[in-house]
């Protein structure tokens, strides 16, 4: 991976989020106007409990995703927690 891309998407979240750190839970205040939750299992579950729901959910995400990036580039960006101070380098760091 290039080390030019971390910080590109950095810039580029600043440019369109600026009002707030990259917390998901933190967008919905700033930018209410397009913010948005999608449930994934009925009733609102959280969480599935058996492969039938994981495919409900995996259903879902792949409609949205399909919806909203069709044709585009979609980036996903996760994050690592870690219980030492120091944060493992990840996977991509590795790759040159």
């Amino acid at each position: 991976m290039s080390g030019g891309l971390p910080a590109a998407l950095t810039e580029l979240r600043q440019q369109h989020w600026p009002h707030c750190p990259p917390v998901a839970h933190e967008l919905r205040e700033p930018y209410r106007n397009v913010w948005v939750r999608f449930h994934s299992l009925p009733e609102s579950k959280r969480y599935a409990e058996d492969e039938s729901e994981y495919a409900v959910v995996l259903e879902g995400y792949n409609t949205v995703l399909g919806e909203v990036f069709a044709g585009g580039d979609v980036y996903v960006i996760t994050p690592v927690w870690a219980a030492e101070a120091e944060v493992p380098p990840s996977q991509s760091d590795a790759v040159s």
